[in-house]
């Protein structure tokens, strides 16, 4: 195999309570401006991911920007990521809280951009396995997390291509690989420093099961190369 399908995936967002200043500096010098180049490229799709309060703050006072990003969404070329609505840490509030903010912003998501939410981005990418319960009860079919945690599984970065199978009392849940490497190559590094440093994958499929995580992490169905990388604009937490 000699390609490499690459997911790229962006986070945006601002917290609770920030200074409207502050979200208008990062509307104008990073959301719309990447948004802007996007549009000039329909051959590369890319998921996205505003966390609530950015979102409501954008429906308010940015419209423009959301009636282009759900053309984007009409044409296929934008899959929305969902969340909790407020991004919380999940592991820090009750599974009743995780579950109903999932399930609110995906129907907030819905409303806005037309379109049925299907993985969520989790804050900070914190980690435990009974979250997939909560997940899964809430609708959500997969999920991103840091290449550190497969790699704490167990998972050799070969072998970290698609996506995993991760359960919880026999819910299952997708997960995706987010490549730390390519996370700070692609923002600050020429395009051919960061595609030299992915390779087809090679090795045998395995099960893996580790302590950190309770459960089997199980290799889902196989992709060709397929690699996922966020990149944070201005603003966010990646």
């Amino acid at each position: 195999m000699t390609g490499v399908r690459l997911i790229l995936a962006l986070h945006n967002h601002q917290p609770v309570g920030n200074f409207d200043s502050v979200f208008e500096a990062a509307y104008r010098e990073s959301y719309l401006p990447f948004l802007e180049v996007m549009e000039d490229y329909p051959e590369i799709p890319f998921v996205l991911h505003t966390s609530g309060p950015l979102l409501e703050w954008m429906v308010e006072r940015r419209p423009e920007y959301v009636a282009r990003v759900r053309s984007l969404v009409a044409a296929g070329r934008v899959e929305i990521l969902g969340g909790a609505f407020f991004e919380p840490i999940l592991t820090m509030i009750p599974h009743r809280d995780r579950v109903g903010q999932i399930r609110e912003y995906a129907a907030y998501l819905e409303d806005v951009f037309g379109t049925v939410v299907r993985g969520i981005w989790i804050a900070e990418r914190v980690w435990e396995q009974h979250l997939v319960a909560a997940l899964v009860e809430a609708g959500v079919e997969y999920t991103v997390l840091d290449d550190f945690h497969f790699g704490r599984a167990g998972v050799d970065d070969r072998e970290m291509r698609g996506y995993f199978l991760t359960e919880e009392e026999g819910r299952l849940l997708k997960v995706f690989p987010i490549s730390e490497r390519l996370r700070y190559l692609i923002p600050f590094r020429e395009p051919p420093t960061s595609t030299s440093r992915r390779s087809p994958p090679s090795g045998p499929t395995r099960s893996w099961s580790s302590p950190t995580t309770a459960r089997s992490l199980a290799p889902g169905p196989r992709r060709t190369g397929t690699s996922t990388a966020t990149a944070g604009s201005a603003g966010s937490a990646t």
